[in-house]
């Protein structure tokens, strides 16, 4: 074989490989509709050990709610993020998303961006103020976005009950966390 044949067939191969490694790597992501770079944690605590983000208060201020099987992903890049479905208990439906990140923006991998139809500042604990944000979604339905800092971590809860169910837990999650 010419030594010019040769190269393009290991240039090939190489190709080749590097192709089915990629494809390999994405296709468990795809199957359970993660995008690349999210990680689908079994507990908090595995999301607190992948992330250094403190979320221990987070169950003592919720009260009845409790995470939803397969909703604690977290992000390692660009900045660590975390974000926690959660569902309220017997008969309340409510669906409860907490982001929690390194930075001042979460990755619109974590939370998609809502186009808001109302904004507005509100305080949630003594020199603490909050964003409120109010969005409608295709189906219907208004979701709730609110967020504050906590020096460099962002904290942002995103909720489709009442506005102050949603304030009365951001209340104790603040609380919880001093």
């Amino acid at each position: 074989m010419a030594p010019g044949r040769a190269g393009l067939a290991v240039l090939a191969v190489l190709g080749g490989t590097a192709l089915a490694l990629r494809a390999a790597d994405a296709i468990p992501g795809f199957l359970l509709s993660v995008p690349r770079g999210v990680h689908v944690c079994g507990s908090l605590a595995e999301a607190e050990s992948r992330t250094g983000l403190r979320l221990e208060a987070l169950p003592r201020g919720l009260g009845d709610y409790q995470p939803v099987a397969g909703t604690i992903r977290t992000m390692a890049k660009p900045a660590p993020a975390v974000a926690v479905t959660l569902r309220g208990g017997t008969g309340n439906e409510t669906e409860l998303t907490i982001f929690r990140g390194r930075g001042r923006e979460i990755s619109a991998l974590l939370r998609p961006p809502l186009s808001a139809f109302h904004e507005i500042e509100i305080p949630i604990g003594p020199g603490r103020m909050a964003s409120l944000k109010a969005a409608s979604t295709a189906n219907g339905p208004v979701l709730q976005d609110l967020q504050w800092f906590d020096g460099e971590v962002t904290t942002a809860l995103r909720f489709s009950g009442r506005t102050v169910e949603l304030l009365r837990l951001a209340r104790r999650i603040v609380g919880d966390a001093q």
